[in-house]
């Protein structure tokens, strides 16, 4: 039976799209987690540990809750997932972090395990030291009928010594597997434990985790939604609606967010469930998908806040900077190098960044919007420019007044450039971004291209909509010998490709000039039937 959205769906039929916390199939809308990480079991039988990494709202918790479950219904492991990121408060306190985890043990175990497994009361017994929480799992797995596969989540939650009290118990029980200690094992968070770069205060000084760690046998890494996977995630509720999701429509969706699980479940409910929702008598179309990804952009979740703080962080800088401004030239006379590998790999362990064809770029659409709206997001709500005063009386941006209006605004507060503490180099890119998204709101939008090979950034500004659509080709650069040399067929051939005979090459110099009445100077020139108006600022 399909359900019409003004009718009352049974209470064992309330399926939505999870964006909090792990997903419970009974309740929510589910891919198949466990085909997901086909690799598991093959590990689990060879008695390994290892190291799954991912970044946040990918499906860790829920994947190696639901495995930890089956593990232990099949009958030959008994299994269990826990969550320490409780001892992250507890900072370099070690006694303390042990006295966490193994309360942790203990009460997932009471939650989910049968009573013939709980740690007997001789498994806490007169605990104390460094090595307490290694102690008590070699008890209780002397205990268990069976052996034990554990799933420690956030483990790099941790600080300092705890994480590596952590690290080392773990590493010194290994040998005593699998009838004194886990037969198998698995520490759970962002990162890879190469990333782990730990301050331990007793020796006063840094240790790398791949040290302290160095019985991992493999790391995992949780892929996004293939385009089968979002579209059979679709179905789910197609089936309990009858509400159906056009092709065009998952495929855009599969697109803009490169299948990230978050975005993919996030849109879904926007579009089905959230206010203003789709009627479920309604086909969901590939523009109502565009009307909700601008709607969850503007909306500024926590998932956007996490990636927003993100960006703030040093060695995620780097590498955004760099991609930003499209630099990746090792012998590149302003940046020093190319980009370090070590950076490099974190963003992408993050979820922000993906090798592409033009060298590292924003790792899907919508985050390729989010980066440069976030980094601006400040400046724009301290421009006190009015929108419609950009407007002409028959409802055209005036792109040469937007141009303009910048040049004068730069004049004024270009200085601000030197200031920031961190994407110094992309700043004029920025302050560009922030004043032109902050005019076109509203009545527009602004599409990006930017990686770290492709020596600019690339936009397009639409403004307006069906007949009265303009479509405005903006290529920004970085001052350099061969800025103009270079931009004038690059800017030629993005607007060949987006069918416009236009364009406008606006070359930041990288420092504020005292000769104001320099800023915005210009010169036109032909180039492949393109019109193109160099500007220097």
């Amino acid at each position: 039976m399909r359900y019409s959205q003004q009718q009352q769906l049974p209470t064992t039929m309330r399926k939505f799209f999870n964006t909090a916390g792990p997903n419970v199939p009974k309740d929510h809308y589910t891919v198949n987690p466990l085909a997901r990480l086909t690799s598991l079991r093959q590990l689990i039988e060879d008695k390994r540990y290892f190291i799954l990494h991912a970044p946040r709202q990918t499906g860790k918790t829920t994947i190696m809750r639901l495995f930890a479950q089956e593990l232990t219904r099949e009958g030959n492991y008994i299994g269990l997932y826990i969550n320490i990121e409780a001892a992250q408060a507890v900072r370099n306190s070690v006694e303390r972090s042990n006295a966490i985890f193994i309360e942790r043990v203990r009460e997932e175990a009471r939650m989910l395990l049968p009573k013939e497994y709980f740690p007997s009361k001789e498994c806490s017994a007169d605990l104390s030291g460094d090595g307490a929480f290694q102690t008590f799992l070699n008890r209780w797995c002397h205990e268990l009928p069976k052996p034990l596969v554990l799933f420690i989540d956030e483990a790099d939650a941790l600080i300092g010594d705890s994480l590596l009290s952590l690290l080392r118990q773990v590493r010194s029980g290994y040998a005593n597997r699998p009838h004194g200690f886990p037969h198998s094992l698995a520490l759970i968070g962002l990162r890879d434990i190469r990333d782990y770069r730990i301050f331990s205060d007793s020796s006063g000084d840094y240790v790398i985790g791949g040290s302290a760690f160095n019985i991992k046998d493999k790391s995992l890494t949780i892929e996004n939604f293939t385009l089968d996977e979002v579209r059979a995630l679709y179905q789910q509720h197609t089936e309990v609606t009858g509400q159906v999701f056009e092709e065009e429509a998952v495929q855009f969706i599969h697109e803009q967010t490169g299948g990230q699980p978050w975005l993919v479940n996030a849109i879904a409910r926007q579009l089905c469930f959230e206010d203003k929702a789709i009627p479920w008598t309604q086909a969901i179309t590939k523009n109502d998908a565009e009307e909700k990804i601008e709607e969850l952009i503007l909306r500024r979740d926590t998932h956007f806040d996490q990636l927003a703080d993100k960006l703030t962080e040093p060695r995620v800088a780097r590498v955004i900077e760099r991609i930003l401004v499209g630099q990746n030239a090792p012998n590149d006379e302003y940046y020093g190098g190319a980009l370090p590998s070590d950076d490099v790999q974190y963003t992408i362990d993050l979820g922000l960044v993906k090798a592409g064809v033009n060298g590292y770029e924003i790792a899907n659409p919508i985050y390729r919007e989010i980066v440069p709206r976030e980094l601006t997001h400040q400046q724009q709500n301290e421009l006190a420019e009015r929108p419609l005063w950009y407007v002409t009386d028959d409802g055209r941006l005036d792109i040469e007044k937007v141009l303009t209006q910048f040049y004068e605004f730069y004049k004024r507060h270009g200085e601000m450039i030197t200031k920031r503490r961190y994407y110094t180099e992309a700043a004029h890119h920025l302050m560009f971004l922030s004043w032109l998204q902050r005019i076109v709101n509203g009545g527009g939008r602004v599409f990006r291209e930017y990686a770290s090979g492709l020596g600019r950034m690339d936009l397009l500004v639409e403004f307006g909509k069906g007949e009265h659509l303009q479509e405005i080709v903006i290529e920004l650069k970085k001052e350099s010998r061969f800025a103009e040399q270079d931009g004038i067929p690059q800017v030629a051939g993005y607007a060949k490709r987006m069918s416009k005979t236009e364009a406008y090459l606006i070359i930041f110099r990288r420092q504020f000039i005292e000769d104001i009445e320099r800023i915005g100077e210009r010169k036109e020139v032909e180039h492949d039937g393109v019109q193109i108006h160099v500007i220097w600022v």
